[in-house]
């Protein structure tokens, strides 16, 4: 989902185990940043298992981002 200026944001990012480690993933990201403007920023949830991957691509954590779960 985006506005094509501002911000995109990316779910469910996932490569196939026997795909992983070959630049796919970081590939997508990209193709994504060139269908945007270069001050279009990504924003994504992490899973847990793969929350030290997108610091090791360029992600940086930010400081304000919440969830709500419905009650």
């Amino acid at each position: 989902m985006t506005d094509f200026v501002f911000t995109t944001y990316l779910s469910d990012l996932a490569v196939d185990e026997d795909y992983q480690h070959q630049g796919i993933g970081k590939q997508l990201i990209k193709e994504v940043q060139n269908k945007t403007t270069p001050e279009c920023r990504i924003v994504l949830l992490s899973a847990p298992q793969a929350v030290n991957y997108y610091p090791h691509i360029g992600f940086s954590p930010h400081p304000s981002a919440w969830t709500l779960i419905k009650d």
